[in-house]
């Protein structure tokens, strides 16, 4: 039996990075995903090399009508949620002076705005089942150790986290059996980071950098970061709700 022995989860973000990390978890440990993704290419060849546990959703996350269509067709394939993993995101460096308006928007629709549509209409289905349900929101370090060249990236990681405590009480008083927590990582390899290390003069140099930002002198993967995920969906987190878990090699430690 696997932790997530049977259980449905539909992970937006979910064809790269940590949400794609997440969903080969989630398979490993008895789960059934329905990858949700922009990029349809990447998330059908994910769900075909998964194999029977896996489906794909085309889901533009800044979209609410995409959002109510994806949750339509976890309905029809399964008849039920019991895990919802919002980790789709970007990062684009600005501070308050150079930012543009255009920037801030954008990224708010991709980083917050996804998350509060993915929970509005995520509960439309969670609340429907008897058995214990979990939302995990992809957030960062930054949203609580805010950094001056990450403006828009601050504040809506920040938004993620004051939204996941908000949605956590409300599951709470509502007497929903639904847990709401929040991971938030700090610098890990993926396609994210990739991109700041391919535009680098010197790519060692800015991994080195990334690096010692954390105590622990290294960054993480994003295998690390889906264990995170993993243990705060499953039962094993029976008795957490409106939780920040850095997985950080101790950056908010510090």
């Amino acid at each position: 039996m696997g932790r997530l022995q049977d259980k449905i989860g539909l992970i937006s973000g979910g064809a790269s990075g940590i949400g794609e990390a997440s969903a080969r978890r989630f398979v490993t440990e008895g789960a059934r995903v329905v990858i949700a993704d922009i990029n349809a290419d990447k998330g059908r060849a994910l769900a075909l090399e998964l194999g029977a546990a896996a489906n794909f959703v085309h889901l533009d996350v800044t979209a609410e009508d995409s959002w109510r269509a994806a949750i339509a067709e976890v309905r029809r394939l399964h008849g039920r949620l019991d895990i919802l993993v919002n980790s789709a995101g970007i990062s684009v460096p600005a501070d308050i002076e150079t930012a543009e308006l255009a920037h801030w928007h954008h990224t708010h629709k991709i980083n917050a705005d996804s998350v509060f549509l993915g929970c509005k209409h995520g509960l439309t289905l969670l609340k429907e089942t008897t058995r214990a349900g979990a939302i995990v929101n992809l957030a960062s370090t930054l949203g609580l150790r805010p950094q001056p060249g990450f403006i828009a990236y601050d504040s809506s990681k920040a938004s993620v986290w004051a939204l996941t405590r908000a949605v956590a009480l409300h599951c709470c008083e509502k007497g929903y059996p639904i847990r709401v927590n929040s991971v938030h990582p700090g610098a890990t390899l993926t396609p994210m980071m990739q991109g700041y290390l391919d535009a680098a003069p010197d790519r060692d140099a800015m991994l080195t950098m990334f690096a010692s930002n954390h105590p622990m002198n290294r960054v993480g993967t994003p295998q690390e970061l889906a264990n995170a995920v993993l243990f705060l969906a499953s039962d094993e987190a029976s008795y957490i709700t409106g939780v920040a878990l850095p997985v950080d090699g101790g950056y908010c430690a510090k």
